[in-house]
């Protein structure tokens, strides 16, 4: 059978770029962290752009930083990195114990802002326990994974809205919930704590 039209690398090239938030205020999640001549930061710029020689923030612990060097997936070392780009930062000012995957690299002028609370909305497809006020699980935000707990139960299931279910306290199907995190100021204590020794 024979088609016609564009073939897959044409159709590929007609497509729209995406917006790579190049001027918004630069985002680094820090995926890994080790020493090498200095502490290196491993992440991918989720916004922004940087230089050598730029001072950001690290955040939560809202150190100024310097870009001391950069360095590609190639491992070549570049003045410029833009939003979407893996890089390795040699960083300025910050000790590598200091310094925890999950950090986020941001700028000085805009930083991205730490909470203890926080609202979402959830949906849970598929789970086998009760889910209610409480309940305790882990979170993964780009590069951070924390131990969150359900503080506070909105809305009963879809099925407790029916007419026809007859146990109306269910929550074992919950489709939408309001949720806030305490365990980030605890965990964040926990790990400076064991950082400084």
């Amino acid at each position: 059978m024979i088609r016609s039209g564009p073939s897959l690398l044409e159709h590929l090239d007609k497509l729209p770029m995406v917006d790579r938030k190049m001027n918004s205020p630069v985002m680094i999640p820090i995926s890994e962290k080790y020493k090498d001549m200095g502490t290196i930061a491993v992440g991918k710029l989720e916004s922004g752009h940087i230089r050598k020689g730029d001072m950001l923030l690290l955040m939560p612990n809202k150190d100024e930083v310097e870009v001391a060097a950069m360095y590609n997936e190639l491992e070549e070392e570049v003045n410029l990195a833009v939003s979407g780009d893996n890089v390795r930062i040699r960083l300025r000012g910050v000790e590598d114990d200091d310094l925890s995957p999950g950090f986020v690299l941001t700028s000085l002028l805009k930083p991205v802002h730490g909470v203890r609370q926080f609202e979402a909305q959830l949906a849970v497809l598929d789970h086998k326990n009760i889910i209610c006020a409480g309940y305790s699980a882990v979170m993964h935000v780009h590069t951070l994974a924390e131990e969150v707990t359900l503080s506070v139960r909105m809305r009963r299931c879809l099925r407790c809205l029916r007419p026809d279910h007859r146990n109306r306290r269910c929550c074992t199907t919950l489709t939408r919930r309001r949720v806030a995190s305490r365990a980030s100021r605890h965990s964040l204590q926990r790990r400076a704590s064991a950082s400084s020794h």
